[in-house]
């Protein structure tokens, strides 16, 4: 039955992951053009052509599309794609008010996206990473304040490898860790997340021994380790700390201290992304620290194995434990496709807003071709750089190697 239900949930668990995170970020970019005035030609969830389709009393089109990997929302006037053209048609904003009935405007409502300056344009653009951090930030609030915090009285160190990192920097059994990579360490998972992303670089640790405090820098070696539970292989940086926790309690938050949370998650979580990418730039780390479609959803179908093939709990409790898993893998992958579209790539957000801003401080707008040519480079870099990625995921999911 538990097999059965998690062959089911494979397929699931991915598509509303996935789709969860895109419907978040154009709905960034929708309401802030809404806001705008902006008309709306269509809100699509995948691509492809409509399987599901109705148009609202703003004469925009919301679609489920068949292919559900991704989604857009369209404004009259947008060129999306190397191959769009301008339709600067748009019905004039007193035709909403003028409507008493239910009958849909021949055309979308409102302003054409290129009438709107270059700064609220801009707006626009990074309405949808900042609808994907909004998100997380609620989801971790939410968390703090319903399933609580983990919080340990301290974090200790019970045994030091013979040889390692650790033993060179000269930690030793009993030492308090109190600070780990300049952050305040409150359960040992704080130690372990400043060590495993930085194999190669210096970590300062903040130890208490007896009545002093001691600075002790060690450099994490890297290591394949094996993940039982998700049954994935990783390269991780380690030292060679045993860790040990006292007094282990779950704290929930209230309403402010769980924004605070919520803002301090979502932060740490951004943090480690632009670290994973600077180590990337610099060649410390490979493609295989990143994963495109096929690592989440093969993330997911781990995550539900790991819920529903688990012995005496009731079918009730590993739904919920899944849902629960489900919605922190949301929030972690709303951080990473916020962040992605951030980089000034067109085609990405963070593309569009350059041109944006060159236009607001130049006070010409970019030629229609020279912003075609862009999205053709930028799409043809996206595309490659999925393949690779994608290329990384199959060989992590299939256990691949240049040898075989």
């Amino acid at each position: 039955m538990n097999d059965l239900i998690s062959m089911l949930f494979w397929p699931i668990s991915g598509l509303v992951l996935i789709s969860i995170v895109i419907t978040v970020h154009e709905l960034g970019h929708y309401w802030v053009g809404r806001m705008f005035g902006a008309a709306v030609e269509s809100f699509s969830i995948g691509f492809g052509k409509s399987m599901v389709e109705r148009t609202d009393r703003r004469g925009t089109r919301w679609r489920i599309n068949w292919l559900p990997l991704g989604g857009f929302v369209k404004f009259v006037g947008e060129m999306q794609a190397p191959t769009d053209t301008r339709d600067d048609l748009a019905t004039e904003p007193e035709t909403v008010v003028a409507r008493k009935d239910n009958a849909k405007p021949a055309h979308p409502v409102g302003r054409p996206y290129t009438a709107l300056n270059p700064w609220k344009r801009l707006a626009v653009s990074l309405g949808g990473p900042a609808a994907n951090f909004i998100f997380a930030i609620c989801v971790f609030a939410g968390i703090s304040m319903t399933l609580g915090v983990p919080q340990a009285k301290e974090v200790s160190v019970l045994a030091v490898v013979t040889d390692s990192p650790a033993a060179r920097a000269g930690f030793q059994p009993g030492d308090i860790v109190v600070e780990a990579g300049g952050r305040r360490v409150v359960t040992s998972y704080d130690v372990t997340q400043a060590t495993i992303l930085s194999a190669g670089e210096a970590v300062t640790y903040r130890v208490q021994r007896g009545d002093e405090f001691v600075r002790l820098t060690a450099t994490p070696k890297e290591e394949v380790v094996r993940n039982e539970g998700l049954q994935v292989t990783e390269k991780l940086g380690r030292v060679g700390l045993q860790l040990g926790q006292r007094d282990v309690s779950v704290r929930q938050y209230n309403p402010i201290e769980a924004v605070g949370y919520g803002f301090s998650a979502t932060g740490d979580a951004i943090g480690a992304t632009v670290n994973v990418l600077r180590r990337l730039v610099t060649g410390m780390d490979g493609l295989d620290k990143l994963s495109g479609p096929v690592g989440i959803f093969s993330l997911a179908d781990k995550v539900t194995d790991l819920h529903m093939k688990q012995e005496n709990v009731s079918i009730v409790q590993k739904i919920t434990d899944l849902l629960i898993s489900g919605i922190q893998l949301a929030a972690l992958l709303s951080i990473g496709v916020g962040f992605f579209n951030l980089l000034p790539i067109p085609v990405l957000d963070g593309g569009a807003a350059v041109m944006c801003v060159a236009e607001g401080v130049t006070g010409r707008e970019i030629p229609e071709n020279v912003q075609r040519i862009g999205l053709t480079i930028g799409l043809a870099c996206l595309a490659s750089f999925a393949l690779l990625v994608t290329g990384q995921d199959l060989i992590k999911l299939f256990g691949w190697s240049a040898g075989s």
